[in-house]
């Protein structure tokens, strides 16, 4: 799929849309792997279907590529971020610290306001049910479990600091190589640390997801030279 193809709508309502615009389209088809890693977006393709000036589109691939979602290649154009290997070592060390924080603060936070009964809705939606689940509908769970836990924490500093990684990208582009038992063990690492947030043990609930976010950036690493980018 194209990138103006993953956009595609009533081109008569995008007429005038601003660079705000276009970014957040183009955001959320990446987040969401509509348009995947290593993909080139077409400026004149994009152009045409949203109805914009091609300067608005240049103009917000320059801000996606700031925002590490884009890199701008010479002769090439705009191409969806595919990141190397020690990129993505390097981010999961990251992530390891960051969510663990996330996890202890969920769980110190559980019984505050309406805090538990807003991951009881979202862990009621992504618990496991023995059945193998599509790709797309694993990854969607997934990101909204982690986005939960974080969002319950209250810390906004730390879910900005987190959603900057931009780590659906990493999941979208190892995605077609991950196996039966990694989504398996996935969805047991998210009942152990489901269990101890809820539990409000907040020592335990950081040691599981560093448990889970360890075990997730081994079996990525050992993947073939051909899931990763290039260090540029």
């Amino acid at each position: 799929m194209d990138g103006a193809t993953a956009l595609a709508g009533d081109p008569h309502q995008r007429r005038g849309q601003t660079v705000d615009d276009i970014i957040e389209r183009l955001r959320e088809a990446i987040l969401a792997g509509r348009i995947v890693p290593g993909q080139r977006l077409v400026a004149n393709d994009l152009t045409e279907q949203l109805g914009v000036g091609r300067g608005s589109v240049r103009e917000a691939f320059q801000r996606l590529a700031s925002d590490g979602l884009v890199e701008i290649i010479p002769n090439r154009g705009a191409i969806v971020r595919r990141l190397s290997r020690d990129q993505v070592r390097e981010l999961f060390q990251i992530r390891v610290n960051l969510e663990g924080l996330g996890a202890r603060l969920a769980a110190e936070r559980i019984d505050r306001d309406d805090n538990r009964a807003r991951f009881l809705r979202v862990w009621d939606e992504v618990k496991p049910e023995g059945a193998a689940r599509p790709w797309p509908l694993f990854m969607r769970q997934n990101r909204l479990y982690h986005s939960a836990i974080v969002g319950i924490g209250g810390n906004r500093q730390l879910s900005e600091l987190i959603e900057n990684l931009q780590l659906p990208i990493v999941m979208f582009q190892v995605g077609q190589s991950m196996q039966p038992e990694n989504s398996e063990r996935s969805l047991r690492d998210h009942a152990l640390i489901a269990d101890a947030i809820l539990s409000g043990d907040a020592e335990a609930a950081e040691r599981a997801m560093q448990n889970h976010l360890k075990g997730s950036a081994e079996w990525i690493l050992q993947l073939p030279n051909s899931a990763f980018g290039f260090d540029l």
